[in-house]
């Protein structure tokens, strides 16, 4: 991984990290609670942030280096792919779940899916300007 792209990666993790915040928690955080399913004590009373911010900076690698492969260097080249590689991961992990636990509801997969590439597509269009810089 080169520095452009773990400096993308880094950028990408921070849009995932804030907007995640803002998406999950303070626009959704009350639907996302309804549409549990019937499992109990799944979420954590206070969350571990290290963990969290380990995840996102998973993602943001996985964007950063998904979007390169891809050529994608530009805000609307970005912003495009991952809200496409963020809807699909979204659909993968939702559905699976779905089938297997009771954390959550077709409804909730539904959304998330959406809310999920709209998060991406954003976080997206910060990697791929930030690949794009210098070129």
């Amino acid at each position: 991984m080169n520095t452009k792209c773990l400096i993308a990666s880094i950028a990408g993790a921070v849009v995932l990290f804030v907007g995640g915040y803002v998406l999950y928690e303070l626009l959704l955080g009350g639907f996302f609670e309804a549409n549990m399913g019937s499992a109990t004590g799944v979420i954590k009373e206070s969350p571990d942030f290290l963990w969290i911010v380990v995840g996102q900076l998973a993602a943001g690698g996985v964007l950063a280096t998904a979007l390169g492969w891809k050529g994608a260097t530009d805000v609307a080249g970005g912003a495009q792919a991952g809200a496409k590689l963020g809807a699909l991961i979204a659909a993968a992990f939702g559905f699976v779940a779905l089938g297997a636990m009771n954390t959550s509801t077709l409804t909730s997969v539904v959304v998330d899916v959406v809310v999920t590439a709209v998060l991406w597509g954003a976080a997206g269009a910060v990697v791929g300007m930030m690949l794009g810089r210098g070129d």
